[in-house]
């Protein structure tokens, strides 16, 4: 078996799974959570065994919830139904990193590449620090396993140059790569490959609108397989609103309210990133559950989702516009595979482009968990629900790398 290790580090979370390339399948998955309190919630499941939920102690952060998910993936005299027999089994760990500017290829995880993400943890402060963290814990626990950053950025460095250049001066772009990136990239690409597959429409002549909706969002145009725009910017704040983040944003409203407020700087960035968003319009919370199921008694809450909605519609329509059209549209992520509600109403926002759904399709979606068409007969655009696999993605990425090098 040719067996990768895939990695999504969060502030206090390590989630991870492990495949089977030989056939993509996937062999176990777990996550560790609230990392680095001596009660930590542990989940691991594995192939035709049950799922279980543990309380581990992971006082010393990273180590040891790493060293606590080996544990429960090799074999043992007390773990029997482990599956490796050792880590060596273990051909490499692919990580879904976030941030490294203009490194945009599948890479090893070198000192000069934890570098780069140093310098971009600025940038992304809730994502490249705990990643860094976590891979120096990796590259001390398993020596002598390859490990590999397949980051959010690298589907999206395609996006021609009068598409990712800001109106700022062109030596900025020159000498500190400052254009838009683009995040999501996994989630993206497996949600227009997936989609075209499911719908048999040739991906390298396809116009595809993939929604990655969740407590962050991002919309992408995907023009023959190509990522060709995106909403996301130079990092992970602009773009539509998210669950705390602010979306686009006019940056001169930034010195007036620190005026206005006798704010810093940094408090008021910390407000955007933190305070933003759902939360931040709501004033309730950052989750779209939440608000939904307030939102017909809530003025607040249903302004919100009113905005989210439009910040999407508003994307999506002039993607349509950019490609001259669209064949597909995907909805991935917690929001996008989880709210009929919000799928339906943004896709009532899109009749202009003659796009319409099934909704008895589109209600039942929810509870199946698989890829679900939920356009109707007559929609000239098919609608297509896709649960996200980025850990595929990252899996695929990472073997690649690892098998070009052995060649």
């Amino acid at each position: 078996m040719k067996m990768i290790l895939v990695i999504n580090i969060g502030s206090t979370s390590l989630k991870y799974a492990l495949f089977d390339m030989a056939t993509e399948s996937q062999l176990a998955n777990g996550l560790i959570e609230r990392i680095g309190n001596k009660k930590s919630s542990f989940t691991h499941w594995q192939m035709n065994k049950q799922k279980t939920t543990n309380t581990i102690d992971t006082t010393y952060g990273y180590e040891s919830a790493i060293k606590q998910m080996l544990k429960a993936l090799i074999k043992n005299d007390l773990n029997k139904n482990g599956i490796v027999n050792d880590e060596s089994e273990i051909e490499a760990v692919g990580f879904k990193t976030v941030h490294a500017g203009k490194i945009k290829k599948t890479t090893l995880l070198n000192d000069e590449v934890i570098k780069v993400m140093e310098e971009y943890s600025c940038v992304v402060p809730a994502h490249n620090p705990p990643y860094i963290k976590a891979i120096k814990k990796f590259k001390e626990i398993i020596p002598k396993t390859p490990l590999v950053g397949v980051f959010e950025t690298y589907f999206h460095h395609n996006m021609p140059e009068h598409v990712h250049l800001y109106g700022t001066p062109y030596e900025w772009y020159e000498k500190h790569d400052i254009r838009k990136y683009g995040f999501h990239g996994a989630s993206h690409r497996y949600a227009s490959e997936k989609s075209s597959e499911i719908l048999n429409l040739d991906l390298n002549k396809s116009k595809i609108i993939t929604c990655h909706l969740g407590g962050s969002s991002s919309i992408t145009a995907v023009k023959n397989g190509i990522s060709i725009d995106t909403s996301m910017g130079f990092s992970t704040q602009s773009g539509v609103l998210m669950g705390n983040r602010v979306g686009d944003f006019d940056l001169f409203i930034i010195p007036y309210i620190m005026k206005k407020e006798s704010l810093s700087f940094q408090e008021v960035i910390d407000i955007l990133v933190k305070k933003g968003g759902l939360l931040g319009v709501s004033g309730i919370s950052g989750d779209e559950r939440d608000l939904e199921e307030i939102s017909n008694n809530n003025y607040r809450a249903g302004i919100t989702l009113k905005s989210f909605v439009y910040n999407i519609i508003k994307y999506i329509g002039s993607y349509i516009t950019i490609m001259n059209g669209v064949d597909i549209i995907s909805f991935s992520g917690g929001i996008g595979e989880n709210s009929p509600k919000i799928r339906k109403e943004i896709c009532n926002g899109l009749k202009l482009f003659k796009i319409s759904l099934d909704d008895k399709k589109n209600e039942e979606c929810i509870r199946e968990k698989n890829e679900t068409v939920i356009s109707d007969s007559i929609s000239k655009v098919q609608v297509i629900v896709i649960p996200a696999n980025e850990a595929l993605i990252v899996a695929r990425e990472t073997l690649n790398l690892i098998s070009e090098l052995k060649n």
